[in-house]
Parts: structure tokens; C-alpha cells; sequence
């Protein structure tokens, strides 16, 4: 006899828990502003970052203050959640992997995921969200 409840089985929980996890590496990353500018806030989180010799590994939110358009799929974007790699004494970077968010801070449904870890490295120029990313990330 059953209690009219539910059952949770092991798969149940381990979705769950699957999506949690998902869900609480992109939302409740601590995010602290680095700057702003009339188009976007640059966010980063510190606790991402991972020093490997010369290069750094860091996650970096691009907020946007009016939403952008998901090239492949049209959908508006209001935030792009990315994993960066920066070469510090070539000043450059490289994306491993960028999230595009259809919320503001990275809430909301994932529009589109693109994973890309043998991108080649570019340059971090002035001016640019990457260099004020650079800048904290490759400080001594």
C-alpha cells in the first residue's frame, strides 16, 4: 500500500542534484563589478579564478544594460557567463566556454552553450571587457 505520496528514486535525486549544481555554478557564483560602461557591467568570480604558471582561468559575466540577440537562435540575451583563459606575460585570452543567459546576472534559461577549449589565444586590447578582466586576473 502506498501513501499517496511521490517516490524518489535514485534517479530523481540524482536530476536534482544534476541540476542544482547547474544552476548554482552560473546563479550563485559571487559576482563583484569590475566596471560598466553605457552597454554592459563586467562582473567576475573570484573564486573561479585558478593560476596555472603564466595563465589564469576565470569566469566573467558581461551583463547587459539593454538585451543583445543569440546569433544562432534570435533569442534575446540579457547576460553572457564565459570561462576565459589569459596568457599574463603575452597579454592575451583566449574563451574555453561562454554561456549566452536570457536573464539579467546570469538567471534564467541557458539560450545557447558553446564550449571551445583549443581556441587560440588573442589579444587583450585596451579599453575592451577583457582587458579590465585581464587587469585583475593577471595582477601580481
Amino acid at each position: 500500500m502506498t501513501s499517496g505520496r511521490p517516490r524518489i528514486t535514485p534517479t530523481i535525486k540524482i536530476s536534482a542534484l544534476s541540476l542544482f549544481l547547474a544552476v548554482s555554478t552560473t546563479t550563485y557564483a559571487a559576482w563583484d563589478e569590475l566596471g560598466s560602461n553605457e552597454f554592459m557591467t563586467v562582473m567576475i568570480d573570484k573564486a573561479s579564478i585558478k593560476k596555472t604558471g603564466d595563465k589564469v582561468q576565470v569566469r566573467s559575466m558581461l551583463d547587459l544594460k539593454k538585451p543583445g540577440v543569440e546569433p544562432k537562435t534570435k533569442a534575446p540575451v540579457n547576460s553572457i557567463i564565459g570561462l576565459n583563459e589569459y596568457h599574463c606575460g603575452q597579454v592575451q585570452y583566449r574563451p574555453l566556454e561562454v554561456k549566452f543567459m536570457a536573464g539579467k546576472k546570469g538567471t534564467g534559461k541557458v539560450i545557447d552553450e558553446i564550449k571551445t577549449p583549443d581556441s587560440s589565444f588573442e589579444a587583450v586590447v585596451s579599453g575592451d571587457w577583457s582587458a579590465g578582466v585581464y587587469n585583475f586576473a593577471c595582477r601580481p
